[in-house]
């Protein structure tokens, strides 16, 4: 499957990265893990990281993509759904699919940009946050 779905902070923010050409199944599927990870997390809220930037082809039909792989944003518990991608196709789908959910949702081209948003949204996570940035930049 061209998706890893991970924690990138445990029981906060689940990490999925996407890559190559992703099919309706796939998505799916990807949709479903999602949703297993947003439940188990901790409340209130669980933040969801998307890493686009190696996706290369995914579904693009609204409907089915809207009725079968976006289980995981009708969920109670999902916070932000944060895209790291600067490819406008990607841009304009995940913005039409999270209106129709009504979800909290920012599209950034980078990483640091996209945890640097939800730092500020989430306080809880800032210094969790902070502490990551460091680390990596060492």
């Amino acid at each position: 499957m061209g998706c890893e779905i991970s924690w990138y902070i445990p029981g906060r923010v689940v990490k999925a990265e996407f890559s190559g050409d992703i099919n309706l199944q796939e998505a799916e599927a990807a949709s479903e893990l999602a949703t297993q990870f947003i439940q188990s997390g901790e409340p209130p809220l669980v933040h969801l990281l998307a890493d686009a930037t190696k996706l290369e082809r995914f579904p693009t039909n609204l409907n089915l993509l809207n009725r079968s792989a976006s289980k995981h944003l009708w969920q109670p518990k999902l916070g932000w759904t944060i895209v790291i991608s600067t490819n406008s196709t990607t841009r304009f789908i995940s913005g039409i699919i999270t209106q129709v959910a009504r979800v909290r949702f920012r599209m950034f081209p980078t990483y640091s940009e996209g945890l640097n948003f939800l730092a500020d949204q989430d306080s809880t996570l800032r210094d969790i946050i902070a502490n990551m940035s460091t680390v990596a930049t060492e």
